[in-house]
């Protein structure tokens, strides 16, 4: 656990390594307070960091910050040990867990019974995580720091029972984090997802995913902006799947995600969704200025009856499409269910 501020420099042949759960700071629970440990974590540009076992895996607690900025030519790297030693391939994942950021941005589905969705009394637990790593609030501004020219490799070891941590995961993190220039490189889970809050992120990167790509969760309000997503041959879900079908359905915040110029190929024959793009659970959804490629699955599938409702509390409308290019299996669209 880092309990100060601390910056990893770069040098030339070294690498850092991650030995189990690392934290940045300590939890400061859903709202400030004068015992919030306020650790900042500077990784420099070309910095290399990597996971001696394949629990380990890096969360930023509610309260503290990464500060890890690289650069085109010096990306920041988190990756495994086998991928330093030289052993891992073009087809390898589930080496290590995944970086983790939590924030206390409004959430929706609360881990306690009674509590009111998008309220400081409202956390949940991170999914994947076989200890607590509780995230939500009521600061919709929050701020986990900052990520930009990063690549994730090799993430998504089973950190607990049939669960697993993704790429990149964040938890009611605020619109005052910046997500920019990040890519996820075969994750043996999703991509990228996002757990409520307010996240706003550009240029991001997926290659090799074995499940979902863009995985939007609990109320999250979401902006993505050049979204280039590609899955390997034999692997993989969807490119976006947004929302759950459960008793939450209803609550608020709502969730609404935007996705503008997007590059999707799904080349797989596998996984649930049976759709390049999975929308359900009453989510909001706008997608604009993107080619969607899916040749063994149909291009978009619509779960529930409230995912296309016209009004409701904090309800935007029926998905919609703009400017989208769509290149499918038979049938294209698949209609409404209970799934």
């Amino acid at each position: 656990r880092f309990t100060a501020s601390t910056t990893l420099p770069y040098v030339s042949g070294v690498a850092y390594r991650m030995n189990g759960r690392v934290d940045v700071g300590t939890d400061g629970g859903p709202t400030a307070s004068a015992s919030d440990t306020n650790v900042t974590l500077t990784i420099e540009p070309g910095v290399v960091v990597y996971a001696g076992t394949g629990l380990s895996y890096l969360v930023v607690n509610r309260a503290n910050k990464i500060n890890a900025v690289g650069s085109p030519t010096q990306p920041i790297i988190f990756t495994s040990e086998q991928n330093v030693l030289g052993s891992a391939t073009d087809n390898s994942s589930q080496q290590w867990g995944g970086v983790v950021l939590l924030g206390r941005a409004p959430i929706t589905d609360c881990d306690a019974g009674g509590a009111t969705p998008g309220t400081a009394d409202c956390e949940r637990d991170t999914e994947g995580s076989p200890d607590p790593a509780l995230y939500g609030g009521a600061t919709p501004t929050d701020s986990s720091g900052k990520l930009q020219y990063v690549q994730i490799r090799y993430s998504g070891f089973v950190l607990s029972a049939n669960s697993e941590l993704q790429s990149l995961t964040t938890g009611g993190t605020g619109s005052g984090t910046e997500l920019s220039h990040i890519m996820s490189f075969n994750s043996s889970d999703d991509a990228f997802e996002f757990f409520g809050g307010v996240v706003n992120a550009k240029y991001l990167v997926s290659v090799g995913a074995e499940d979902d790509i863009l995985d939007t969760d609990t109320g999250v309000k979401a902006q993505f902006q050049y979204v280039l997503a590609i899955q390997r041959e034999g692997q993989g879900d969807s490119i976006i799947e947004a929302d759950s079908n459960n008793s939450s359905t209803g609550h608020t915040p709502r969730q609404n995600t935007v996705v503008s110029n997007g590059t999707f190929i799904q080349r797989s024959t596998a996984g649930s969704n049976n759709a390049a793009m999975l929308l359900r659970g009453g989510t909001d959804y706008t997608l604009v200025n993107t080619v969607v490629h899916s040749p063994n699955r149909s291009c978009l599938r619509i779960s529930l009856a409230d995912t296309i409702q016209q009004t409701g509390a904090d309800e935007k409308g029926p998905p919609v499409f703009h400017s989208v290019v769509m290149q499918c299996a038979s049938p294209a669209f698949l209609g409404t269910d209970g799934v």
